[in-house]
């Protein structure tokens, strides 16, 4: 499952309130580059690299919170999160995930709750509780790329021995 992008509503579109959060999620990349990425991004573009990723993840970030990510959808699969007691990570990964549910102001921004498995590269993979965004009204999502944030790192043990979480962060 990839990130779908579809049409922000008339109603936040119309929005007073809402009016800087809908002018920037429609900034072009330049313009958002110019605008509100870093110095290291604004001096590389401007030399000639190639920043398409780089820009990604500082947009990813502004836009949805510090924790959040974005790669190909081939690299993040993901299944239920599963609630246990007496473990303070799950419990505030639940907390984490509901205050951010709450706080979104975009309606047309869709997340699940969910155990992920991401392969940030052959040698660098991470487990955990995270939030998936399914649907967005973020036009700059490129198709075929998930965005998600890890809220609690799983730390596996060999065995039988259930999973283990590292503390719980706020992707906000």
């Amino acid at each position: 499952m990839e990130t779908e992008v579809v049409e922000i509503s008339a109603d936040v579109l119309n929005s007073p309130a809402l009016k800087k959060r809908v002018e920037l999620r429609r900034l072009s990349m330049d313009e958002f580059i110019e605008r509100h990425a870093s110095g290291t991004l604004r001096k590389n573009k401007r030399i000639g690299f190639a920043v398409q990723n780089h820009y990604l993840h500082e947009r990813v970030a502004y836009e949805f919170g510090w924790g959040f990510e974005i790669l190909h959808r081939s690299r993040v699969t993901f299944g239920d999160a599963f609630s246990e007691g007496d473990c303070s990570a799950v419990t505030e990964s639940g907390w984490h995930a509901e205050r951010y549910l709450t706080m979104s102001i975009f309606p047309e921004d869709y997340f699940e709750l969910k155990f992920l498995h991401i392969e940030k590269s052959e040698h660098e993979k991470q487990a955990g509780i995270g939030l998936v965004v399914r649907q967005t009204s973020a036009p700059w999502v490129p198709k075929g790329h998930l965005v998600y944030a890890l809220i609690a790192e799983s730390i596996p043990r060999k065995g039988e021995q259930p999973e283990h979480y590292l503390p719980a962060q706020n992707p906000f």
